[in-house]
């Protein structure tokens, strides 16, 4: 399902006007593949490069050298409507999705647009279905992200991913703003969920023994 080939980023920075650019290294030379229904964990401290590796993964930046192969097609060469249309089955959930979500939307609005965005329907059923299992009040829907608390809107976000059936999700420190008791939780239910769906799963954490349910490859960075 996903291939990626020597995989290298980097960024040339000019301290002063008269010095010659710098080359600064964020990783060089990331070979892996991954068969649907299986995982991946990315491995590292903060800032060593896992969320730059995972925004290129879905093309929100691209790499300066190497290859992302997804069901044999560079994402990073195909026109942009192609890749709009990727982005339902790759799906990714930001770490700090206070950030990430429009502040000046409701929450329904929110959940809705993802929806619209690939021509399907809001079906409340199924969103309340996740609220319940998540243990998000549906009062929640008439607030703005930035009257979440950061667990509710870390849920809010993956239930936006979730909510469009993705084959890929990607996931940045899910359980960062969540205590134990509901980390175990979301994890619990994405082991189901991905038996059910045989969707494949991304890690990225620097915290591996939350994830002993999951069968999964692993990157250290």
């Amino acid at each position: 399902m996903l291939k990626v080939h020597h995989l290298s980023k980097f960024y040339e920075i000019k301290k002063h006007w008269y010095l010659k650019k710098e080359r600064y290294t964020v990783f060089k030379n990331i070979n892996f593949s991954l068969e649907q229904g299986e995982n991946l964990m990315i491995l590292g401290q903060s800032g060593c490069g896992k969320t730059t590796l995972a925004k290129i993964l879905c093309f929100l930046e691209n790499p300066n050298e190497g290859e992302v192969l997804y069901q044999n097609h560079n994402v990073h060469k195909i026109n942009k409507e192609k890749q709009r249309l990727l982005r339902k089955e790759i799906q990714y959930c930001f770490q700090d999705q206070k950030m990430a979500l429009n502040s000046y939307k409701k929450i329904k609005n929110l959940i809705q647009d993802g929806l619209e965005n690939f021509n399907l329907k809001k079906n409340d059923e199924v969103i309340f279905d996740f609220f319940d299992r998540f243990g998000l009040k549906r009062q929640i829907l008439e607030c703005k992200p930035y009257e979440l608390s950061g667990g509710e809107a870390s849920r809010i976000g993956l239930i936006r991913a979730l909510i469009l059936k993705p084959k890929l999700l990607i996931l940045d420190e899910i359980t960062s703003m969540l205590d134990t008791k509901n980390s175990n939780e979301i994890l619990c239910f994405l082991n189901q969920y991905q038996q059910k769906r045989n969707i494949s799963y991304i890690f990225i954490t620097h915290h591996k023994n939350l994830f002993d349910k999951f069968k999964y490859k692993k990157i250290q960075f």
